[in-house]
């Protein structure tokens, strides 16, 4: 073998409807509206970062923060099982 290719970041498997999934279904947990539009806010940024504009700011612990942000990751591996 002489070399490997990583997709890291959706170049060769397209995963952006997995991540909108995902984060719409942590938003529906949270009882907060979540559209495609607001997805495309998160394209290229963060997970914390992500975090903090579905909640539009609200401050939350670090600790709950964190546990939302293995909520949506979690729910985003079980969809990449699909591909």
């Amino acid at each position: 073998m002489r070399g490997l290719i990583f997709d890291l970041d959706g170049v060769l498997t397209d995963t952006a409807e997995f991540h909108y999934l995902s984060w719409k279904h942590l938003a529906d947990q949270l009882g907060i509206p979540f559209t495609r539009d607001d997805n495309h806010a998160l394209r290229g940024v963060s997970r914390r970062i992500s975090l903090g504009r579905l909640l539009k700011g609200e401050i939350r612990p670090d600790h709950e923060m964190q546990a939302l942000m293995d909520i949506k990751n979690d729910y985003y591996l079980e969809l990449i099982e699909q591909i």
